[in-house]
């Protein structure tokens, strides 16, 4: 013997959004100095010892980018994470630069990733 039939109606268009707000492309920043210099500051030469600012400044703010994205549902969160962060990491690189002329820390800037051509390993 079976039992009563029953339907159950499913309201999927919320998931049907955030799956369509979700798709395209990933959000890119490009955090660079524009000085030929920049390189051997970061990394050092045999001459030279290292004086690193970019990678701290990408520590500085790796824990607070980590738990803000974890949080994103939507493309359009991400690319807003993604850029907070990229202006912080442009800030932390500035304040960690080296003494100079100013010419490094005026350097270093934030682009979108669109306006460079490259590939994304993965």
């Amino acid at each position: 013997m079976a039992g009563p039939k029953v339907t159950i109606t499913v309201d999927d268009s919320k998931l049907r959004q955030l799956i369509a707000d979700t798709k395209g492309p990933a959000p890119v920043r490009i955090v660079a100095d524009a000085v030929e210099y920049g390189l051997y500051q970061e990394m050092g030469t045999v001459k030279m010892a290292a004086q690193p600012f970019m990678v701290p400044a990408v520590e500085q703010v790796r824990s607070g980018f980590t738990q803000a994205f974890k949080g994103c549902i939507t493309l359009a969160q991400a690319e807003q994470v993604v850029e907070k962060t990229a202006f912080d990491v442009e800030r932390f690189a500035k304040q960690n630069a080296a003494v100079d002329t100013g010419a490094m820390r005026n350097s270093i800037h934030v682009v979108k990733g669109d306006d460079y051509d490259f590939e994304v390993p993965g």
